[in-house]
């Protein structure tokens, strides 16, 4: 400390953070060999008062991996490896399944699936949420992607969405920068569910193709999907319905049996050893459903295939997954003005979308964990997920509620199981990629139907018709829009509809008019703003000009107990009716008013407006002045 207080003098500020950071590495040092680190603390932010709370800002607020890292255990490390293998036999498969919901090739799901679970175990606030596809984003990209290009063209279609997850990223560092992640609070959580359920009953629609293996191009929107469907289900293979169906009732049995076992081990609590390794074995089966069912269909797909040599006379659909390199390429992004044109306004909705999403898993499990999280970190992890997985060729990213679900009950400690989820996820990429080829198509239409089937939340309606019944609107409009409009139209228009709702609730401030003869009081619970000015005077007239008003009014008193502030418009407003009333033969005056409120007014300096310190002292006539 001596000597870089000495230092600090000689060289001055622009020196101070370097000098900062060699008192960090003492401090390391110091209570590495037995010294106090509290005295370190203490004496750093007093010799650099200006420059230790924006150096703990800047390097530990926003690299919070420095904190977690302190405390890391081998225990730590166990755990942590144990949720991110258990996060990334979950996530595999969910990726080659959302590819198809985003209309690109299979591999670039599992391009979209490394480079987030990086980027998040170092910048990160929750320990529990994973990063990747999901079913809402790949939607969204399948809709912004779908004018690039003619259809079935699959290069100018991943160039489109590999420009919007760039695109994505941008957006969301630029509004991590500016704090912008308070816009989310615009949202309330009857359009989330309403948009939610519509997004995934377009999913499931839009997945009946890959179920039934009919091979024609089918149209995404919602009523075009189910008019092509329809055309063409005489086409429909016997073999892919069915076993996409087995899949189907293979992902529910073993989603239900879960529950089923962890009722069951706590009803025979205590547990011998034997007991609990069987119930984790049957815990972890079961929670890596997805995983099983694909190995067990690539399985049967290799043996199919292995017996009819001519693809053509195979009695299943399979994915086309031949690719020569297994690694991505890292590669910039290809932009250019047909494909910002082609994504449209979509350059804001898929950010904003994809941080509503994450935003809202941390906070869920960082309250059912009991830990802090920070929005706008949150925000700046997952833009800068999305702008450096832009280029290893992936699509937009954002959290995932079951696959950090899963993470939760695996005990992770902390972020840093993410590092192994995409080190396996790599590894699958690198030796799995000669075994895609025998996964047959339905699986993976069963995968998507499964997991996105529970989205649709028909409870929500019933339980916000419980507790306010007109917020059942907001839901059913956000909806419907999502459901006939498209995904991108669905939460804006609703949105602006919602903060239309709450600018017109907050346009009239709240009051209540008392008419006491002689006198009329205007009792204010709340601000007084621009909006409203006007409307308040309307109704001041109104009572005082009134044909019904047996006696004239003499005065106009505003009660500002509860006014926190006032604005410059209200003030001139306030000014010019002052003015009008005088004339009239009425006095206005203010009472109570807070100080702030009370500085405002002595700076419009309108005289023929009267002080009172309350409503009691108003009508006794004592301490009244004018400003």
């Amino acid at each position: 400390s001596y000597i870089t207080r000495t230092f600090s003098c000689c060289l001055g500020r622009r020196y101070a953070l370097i000098l900062t950071l060699m008192e960090v590495c003492c401090k390391n040092f110091s209570s590495e060999h037995g010294c106090s680190s509290e005295s370190c603390d203490y004496e750093l932010r007093q010799c650099f008062p200006c420059v230790y709370r924006p150096f703990k800002f800047f390097i530990v607020d926003r690299f919070p991996f420095i904190k977690w890292l302190r405390r890391y255990t081998p225990k730590c490390l166990i755990l942590d490896c144990i949720a991110g293998l258990t996060v990334a036999l979950m996530l595999v498969p969910q990726a080659l399944a959302y590819a198809t919901v985003a209309g690109l090739p299979l591999r670039y799901g599992l391009y979209s699936s490394f480079m987030g679970c990086f980027v998040y175990s170092f910048l990160g606030t929750s320990k529990d949420v994973s990063l990747g596809p999901t079913a809402i984003l790949s939607l969204l990209t399948l809709t912004l992607i779908d004018g690039c290009g003619t259809p079935g063209d699959k290069e100018s279609h991943t160039s489109c969405a590999v420009a919007l997850t760039l695109f994505t990223g941008l957006v969301q560092l630029v509004c991590a920068v500016f704090n912008f992640g308070w816009l989310v609070d615009f949202i309330p959580v009857p359009v989330i569910s309403g948009f939610t359920s519509a997004a995934a009953i377009t999913i499931v629609i839009g997945q009946f193709k890959n179920l039934l293996g009919i091979d024609v191009y089918i149209r995404h929107d919602l009523y075009y999907s189910i008019y092509d469907l329809f055309k063409n289900i005489n086409k429909t293979h016997p073999w892919d319905l069915l076993f996409g169906l087995v899949s189907i009732g293979v992902l529910v049995f073993l989603k239900l049996f879960k529950i089923h076992s962890l009722k069951l081990e706590k009803s025979l609590e205590p547990l011998h050893w034997a007991q609990k390794g069987a119930f984790k074995f049957l815990w972890l089966l079961c929670t890596s459903h997805n995983a099983v069912v694909v190995i067990f269909a690539a399985l049967i797909g290799a043996s199919i295939k292995s017996q009819f040599p001519d693809a053509k006379e195979l009695p299943l659909t399979f994915v086309q997954f031949k690719e020569d390199r297994a690694l991505p390429e890292l590669a910039a992004p290809q932009i250019n003005a047909t494909i910002v044109q082609n994504i449209g306004w979509g350059i804001l909705v898929a950010p904003f979308i994809g941080f509503i999403e994450s935003i809202a898993i941390a906070k869920f499990f960082a309250q059912q964990q009991s830990y802090i999280i920070n929005p706008t970190q949150e925000l700046l992890a997952l833009g800068l997920s999305n702008l450096l997985s832009s280029f290893v060729g992936s699509f937009p990213i954002t959290g995932s509620f079951s696959r950090t679900s899963v993470n939760a009950q695996s005990g992770v400690c902390t972020p840093a199981g993410g590092i192994v989820t995409g080190a396996v996820v790599l590894l699958a990429i690198t030796l799995l990629n000669p075994w895609f080829d025998n996964i047959p198509q339905p699986v993976l239409g069963a995968l998507v139907i499964v997991a996105v089937a529970p989205l649709i939340d028909v409870k929500m309606v019933w339980t916000i018709w419980k507790v306010r019944g007109i917020d059942d609107l907001s839901l059913l409009l956000s909806f419907l829009l999502t459901l006939f409009l498209g995904i991108t139209w669905g939460v804006p228009v609703t949105c602006l509809f919602c903060i239309a709702v709450v600018l017109y609730r907050h346009a009239k401030p709240r009051h209540k008019f008392t008419n006491l003869r002689e006198r009329i009081i205007v009792t204010f619970n709340g601000g007084w703003t621009y909006s409203g000015a006007e409307y308040i005077w309307q109704r001041i007239e109104e009572d005082v000009f009134s044909d019904q008003q047996n006696e004239p009014v003499k005065n106009v008193v505003l009660d500002c107990a509860d006014m926190p502030e006032i604005d410059f418009t209200v003030v001139q407003i306030l000014k010019d009716h002052c003015d009008k009333l005088e004339r009239k033969g009425i006095n206005v005056s203010v009472a109570g008013a807070q100080p702030q409120v009370i500085q405002v007014l002595q700076k419009a300096k309108i005289p023929n407006l009267l002080l009172i310190g309350s409503l009691q002292a108003g009508s006794e006539g004592r301490n009244q002045s004018a400003f």
